[in-house]
């Protein structure tokens, strides 16, 4: 439960650091010596925008691109024939969490933003591990390892079916969170888990989806 919480935390503290436009840039280091230390942080930050490009390349260090940032959360491909498309709701305060082929939503965020206490997390975390709901004999995850246009068209028969606010949910999550019972006996296995695993425990179009097996082995998929 605490390793969970922990993750769940340390993203929804990263999506507000981001959001609030105060996340550090990634840079690649040639020379991480001169680079890589507070004077090339106070030089780069007293130029204007429209060259402090050429600041860091005097330092010889080199900012990568992070225009797809603001889509890792509140985000999900959305299967359309032909071409996905992506769907954003930075307004959704919620996330998903998958266990056992089962799909769980509960908020993150306050009506203000803030976080919600790290121990109410870990008590909704506890409810879902302890949930004795049997598997589901289709679990809906599977879908999202279809080909694209089958996944497409299943899709529309899901909607036209009454289950837009369903869909809408686990579209607009802040991200997912798989918790995985499997146990892996070496780190082949658990790389198989992670690439994977069990894909009625997995929404595959979620940008961002954090695993967790039962043993506590961690890993992002995005």
């Amino acid at each position: 439960f605490v390793r969970a919480t922990n993750m769940i935390f340390s993203s929804l503290k990263y999506c507000k650091t981001l959001r609030a436009n105060m996340l550090e840039p990634e840079i690649f280091h040639l020379n991480p010596k001169n680079s890589d230390a507070l004077q090339f942080r106070k030089f780069v930050r007293m130029l204007p925008k429209s060259i402090s490009f050429y600041g860091a390349y005097w330092y010889k260090a080199f900012p990568l691109d992070m225009s797809q940032f603001p889509s890792l959360f509140n985000s999900s491909r959305i299967p359309v024939k032909g071409k996905d498309k992506l769907y954003k709701n930075e307004k959704a305060k919620h996330m998903l969490v998958m266990r056992n082929g089962n799909m769980y939503i509960f908020d993150c965020f306050d009506r203000d933003g803030n976080i919600l206490p790290a121990s109410q997390i870990m008590s909704n975390i506890r409810y879902i591990m302890e949930d004795r709901t049997e598997r589901p004999s289709h679990p809906l995850g599977y879908l999202t390892s279809q080909n694209r246009d089958v996944w497409a068209q299943a899709r529309d028969n899901l909607l036209a079916s009454g289950n837009t606010e369903q869909l809408d949910l686990i579209d607009s999550a802040l991200f997912n969170l798989s918790l995985d019972d499997h146990h892996a006996d070496n780190t082949i296995d658990l790389s198989k888990q992670f690439l994977y695993g069990d894909s009625g425990s997995r929404w595959f179009d979620k940008s961002v989806s954090l695993l967790m097996t039962s043993e506590g082995d961690a890993s992002v998929n995005f």
